[in-house]
């Protein structure tokens, strides 16, 4: 049953307040689902998925992060986080969120799953905190990028100089640099890498809670989230044991087509992890829960919850 507008839960930056979805089962609950969304969307996006899930008796919560959806207060604010401490804060809200699902379901088992943006959140998340989860999913997330530390003391200077002035040249760049991965009858759009699938690519490009322009501050903390995410030293307070769930398109992009997926699993299981679950869809890009064969990516994360809790 899925439960909008509940008791408001205030942003760990003392301002906001963190729009939030429940959704519960019906009967027993046998694991929570907290979801850590994406770059420039909203959780509104995961409710199919979270409605499915409910009915397979994983309840689910969901939230706009700050920066985005209805967390935002006006429409200035998107694409913005945080003027001093942008990481720490988007890491509270997750420490939030999960204690709010765990007071809620106090004996059931808690999983986490951070797609894109949301997953290097998660990564920087769960090196601090994996007691708070018996498992983590990794969604269109990545194990290369060569852009990020280069540019994080760029953007440090233009934070500086005007932190909320949204920066066009750098999101044209990054889906000039994403499209060009595929090939050029693919390119049907600046958001093509996105998902093969039509009719959710333009629902993305309608929704005027997507596809907006970071702020210089937004790229910041974005291109800092991703260089401690990819310095692999995430999982190194992890129990060799704890459960992992890596999910991409063979087809995505930002996992340089899967290249950078196939090399985290590697590293993993190099390290000793020993409970790494690795899925690569074929002819999926950067979105599996929005391509055709999404009732497959679905069930495969039910499956691997219930297995692991």
């Amino acid at each position: 049953m899925k439960q909008t507008n509940p008791t408001p839960i205030l942003s760990s930056n003392q301002s906001n307040h963190l729009h939030h979805t429940f959704y519960e089962p019906i009967g027993e609950v046998k694991a929570t689902l907290l979801v850590v969304h994406g770059m420039c969307e909203h959780s509104a996006r995961y409710d199919a998925f979270a409605n499915y899930l409910a009915q397979q008796g994983i309840a689910v919560i969901t939230y706009d992060q700050l920066g985005h959806g209805k967390t935002v207060k006006t429409e200035k604010e998107l694409g913005f986080f945080d003027a001093n401490h942008p990481i720490q804060v988007l890491l509270k809200d997750v420490v939030i969120m999960a204690e709010t699902i765990a007071k809620r379901h106090p004996n059931a088992p808690h999983f986490i799953m951070g797609h894109s943006m949301g997953s290097f959140i998660v990564r920087n998340f769960i090196k601090h905190h994996s007691t708070a989860f018996s498992g983590v999913i990794l969604m269109g997330t990545t194990d290369t990028n060569f852009l990020a530390k280069p540019l994080i003391p760029i953007f440090a200077s233009l934070n500086k100089l005007a932190a909320n002035r949204p920066s066009q040249w750098a999101a044209n760049t990054m889906n000039t640099q994403l499209n060009m991965q595929l090939k050029k009858s693919e390119r049907v759009s600046k958001y093509a890498w996105l998902c093969k699938n039509t009719k959710n690519r333009m629902a993305y490009e309608a929704d005027p809670l997507c596809g907006f322009t970071f702020t210089h501050n937004g790229f910041l903390t974005l291109f800092s989230l991703m260089d401690s995410a990819l310095n692999n030293n995430w999982y190194h307070t992890l129990p060799k044991n704890y459960p992992l769930m890596l999910v991409s398109g063979q087809n995505d992009p930002v996992s340089h087509m899967g290249k950078g997926i196939k090399k985290l699993s590697k590293r993993l299981l190099k390290d000793g992890m020993t409970n790494v679950k690795t899925n690569l869809y074929p002819n999926m890009r950067h979105e599996p829960l929005n391509e055709d064969e999404y009732m497959l990516v679905y069930k495969h994360i039910v499956d691997w919850i219930l297995v692991n809790r």
